[in-house]
């Protein structure tokens, strides 16, 4: 840690410095006090810096992490949580509870003035309106979702350590907006855009919101106040309105027009905890498209009693609602359609294509390095078109798992995913639940191995394996080489050493530890490369320009994608299920986009794929549930399957930029 230029002055350390409100109390507290800002968000923390507070680089979930900010500091603000509709059980107790426990030890072993934590008004949601409510008719008990829980303990953790001497005060703060949200309006904008929202009872319930500089300002108050010691404060703007009024006033300040679905309570509760029960006992990843907590925020009013935090805190709110929305509307103008603009600029910038259609990029980096690509049809899983998008016709189709061989001059044999193996047959839970919903054939002899050995390739001189993501139809066959060096990104990873049946993996199909001899991540990002212009991060994975690695999230965080320039060669992965499927990833269903871990994201990859395809006709773009044709990558002249036609691309663009064009007007 840094020393503070301002040593005279009272140190605050703020915990979840990095998020959202974290960023806001430094912005205030910065020139007043001394400012610790505990994040584990290294880019965000060199910009805490520029405001003038130490970035203090921890998680405070980890006492050996944080142990030692605590020393020097006279007051804390606990503003670090994990604040979602959905998520684990432990993953909320592990942060919220016992990572709230742990601040409040820290503060008490060290003797800090006073403790401000900061909770949660969803403690207070149910099915039903609840108005004017005081701090005291705060539940026991709230079984709506585990974050509320979590809250509820983390209140109980501050008060008992605050009958053991510490001086604590609670916080709750609802519905938090300002210029950085990413949660609270962003999701309405969202379903706006995509399904309409929701409206319940003509949208008359009642909204209480808090501007983002008014919660740091409690914040700030609740340090010092004289009588606060103990007690709990409900933070707002003091601005209550109805649910559609305010939710115009968001609308139109963005710009975009209303679109509503009148719906009754009733059958969207039922169907909450439909999903809610689906996502829990199939291990689905992602979030529920509907949750019981945010079907009861949108049904039923809630306003908050704020007469305690003006009478103790001396708390009034310094900006006005109508403030915040203005602001807001125009920063998401300028935001929300960024990867857009972005990719325009980058267009812009690079001026037309500069290479022909009948020209390879070969020449470029000197002599091939890559003699041959050859792909492998691993197995296949069979699916009808009709379950997974809308506008489809009955249609079942087969969708192999895909492995590519690559053979390059100096290093050797590669191989690009694994496809499936005969453990996909395992009578384990979830393979059985995988299998049921996902039918996989799969022929001894169609695995990656036997299929390499037949063609005389053997299984030991493969030294080198680029995954692009854990999924049980690209890892399958990891376990059957005896020893490699494993290329992914770190969220690839983080899944093979902690597998779960949400993140659609299970331990059985993971290789014994000693098969991989080094994991390795990827390096040496290239900045002046031409695919920079479509995707923000780019690497030279094996240092020559041979192979390149391109960042394409949204199917999975982390999935990597590969840029052969020697075979005009654009391997996809799962940035889509097929060449001829590009125009209806916007119809997909609810089920197949749930298994997006970001569908929005999923989309822009998309997106982006389709622009260089456009912008380079030359280019061969394969995706990996393409129909594999005899192991062999067509010339560059073929216009079958593999390349990505212009026609999709441009109909998908064509789309994007039609709904672009409806917003803006």
């Amino acid at each position: 840690m840094e020393d503070y230029p301002n040593p005279s002055k009272d140190t605050v350390l703020v915990t979840g410095a990095t998020g959202f409100l974290g960023e806001y109390l430094v912005r205030r507290l910065t020139g007043k006090y001394r400012v610790l800002a505990l994040g584990r968000n290294r880019d965000k923390g060199r910009y805490l810096e520029k405001l003038g507070a130490v970035f203090c680089r921890g998680d405070f979930t980890d006492e050996s992490q944080c142990a030692r900010y605590f020393q020097d500091a006279r007051f804390v603000i606990h503003a670090g949580a994990l604040s979602s509709v959905w998520g684990t059980w432990d993953d909320f107790y592990q942060t919220n509870v016992a990572g709230t426990a742990l601040v409040a030890k820290l503060c008490y072993q060290n003797k800090i003035k006073r403790l401000v934590y900061v909770s949660s008004p969803s403690i207070y949601s149910e099915k039903a309106d609840r108005l004017s409510i005081r701090e005291e008719q705060a539940p026991r008990k709230n079984m709506l979702n585990y974050y509320i829980q979590s809250k509820l303990m983390a209140e109980r953790e501050i008060r008992r350590w605050n009958k053991r001497g510490l001086e604590t005060v609670i916080l709750r703060p609802r519905g938090l907006i300002g210029i950085g949200d990413t949660s609270l309006v962003p999701r309405l904008m969202r379903a706006n855009r995509q399904t309409g929202i929701p409206l319940f009872r003509n949208g008359n319930n009642l909204v209480d919101l808090t501007s983002v500089e008014n919660a740091a300002l409690a914040c700030e108050l609740a340090m010092t106040a004289q009588g606060a010691q103990g007690q709990a404060f409900n933070i707002t703007n003091g601005e209550p309105a109805p649910f559609q009024i305010r939710l115009e006033q968001f609308l139109d300040a963005a710009g975009e027009p209303p679109r509503y679905r009148n719906l009754p309570f009733p059958v969207l509760y039922c169907l909450a905890k439909i999903f809610e029960w689906a996502y829990l006992i199939l291990h689905i990843s992602g979030e529920p498209p509907l949750t019981r907590y945010t079907v009861c925020t949108l049904a039923f009013a809630q306003t908050l009693d704020i007469k305690r935090a003006r009478e103790t805190l001396k708390y009034e709110p310094e900006k006005t609602l109508a403030e915040s929305i203005g602001e807001y509307g125009k920063w998401w103008k300028e935001n929300a359609c960024q990867t857009s603009r972005k990719n325009a600029l980058f267009r812009k910038k690079a001026g037309k294509p500069r290479h022909s259609p009948k020209k390879t990029f070969a020449a470029e980096n000197g002599p091939a390095l890559v003699t041959q690509v050859k792909p492998y049809a691993c197995g296949y899983c069979t699916n009808n078109l009709v379950f997974a998008f809308r506008r489809r016709p009955w249609e079942k189709r087969q969708f192999p798992a895909t492995a590519f061989w690559i053979h390059h001059k100096k290093l050797g044999n590669l191989l690009y995913d694994t496809g499936y193996s005969e453990q996909i047959f395992q009578q384990r839970p979830f393979l059985i639940l995988y299998r049921l919903l996902n039918p996989v054939t799969l022929n001894p002899r169609q695995t990656i191995c036997r299929q390499l050995q037949a063609d005389g390739i053997r299984p030991e001189s493969i030294k080198t394996i680029l995954l692009s993501h854990a999924h049980p139809d690209h890892i399958g066959g990891l376990s059957q080489f005896p020893g490699y060096r494993l290329v992914a990104f770190k969220e690839t990873l983080d899944r093979l050493e902690n597998p779960k049946a949400r993140m659609l993996m299970d331990k059985g199909l993971l290789p014994h530890k000693s098969c991989i001899i080094r994991k390795s991540l990827p390096k040496n990002q290239l900045y002046r490369h031409f695919l920079c212009s479509y995707f923000e991060q780019v690497y030279d994975l094996l240092g020559d320009g041979s192979i390149i690695g391109v960042r394409l999230d949204g199917h999975v965080k982390g999935q990597l994608g590969l840029w052969i320039p020697d075979k005009n060669l654009f391997l996809a992965a799962d940035a889509c299920w097929g060449n001829d499927l590009i125009s209806s990833t916007r119809h997909m269903r609810w089920l197949p986009r749930s298994l997006q871990e970001d569908f929005s994201q999923y989309q822009d990859t998309l997106r982006q794929i389709c622009q260089l395809k456009q912008d380079y006709p030359q280019i061969h773009i394969w995706f990996s549930h393409e129909p594999v044709q005899k192991g062999h990558l067509p010339q560059n002249r073929a216009m079958g399957p593999l390349p990505l036609t212009s026609i999709y691309a441009a109909t998908f663009l064509r789309q994007d930029k039609k709904r672009e064009g409806k917003h803006a007007s």
